[in-house]
């Protein structure tokens, strides 16, 4: 079982949840994640930018337990895409 309940934005302006989850000894373990949103490119494929996205995140967040991509886009530069765009939301536990 998981319950997530949102506790609000932080004061950075991302959210927030709460997490319930039972563990292998039948009790309630409750944890804190925080979800922030990024701008990611490549020159290579929007899947090549959503590693680049993890890639840069996890420099300065720990604990990354998903990515959810919004929007795609692409730069067009004669008739050719020149770069692949993505905005992702990042969700990771806080500790």
């Amino acid at each position: 079982m998981e319950e997530i309940g949102h506790l609000g934005l932080g004061l950075d302006g991302t959210s927030l949840y709460r997490v319930y989850q039972i563990n292998q000894l039948n009790q309630i373990v409750m944890s804190v994640h925080k979800v922030i949103e990024i701008l990611a490119y490549s020159n290579v494929s929007w899947e090549d930018a959503a590693r680049q996205a993890i890639t840069d995140a996890s420099k300065s967040i720990k604990n990354i337990e998903s990515i959810y991509v919004k929007e795609q886009s692409a730069k067009v530069e004669n008739n050719q895409i020149t770069q692949y765009r993505i905005n992702v939301q990042i969700t990771f536990k806080v500790e």
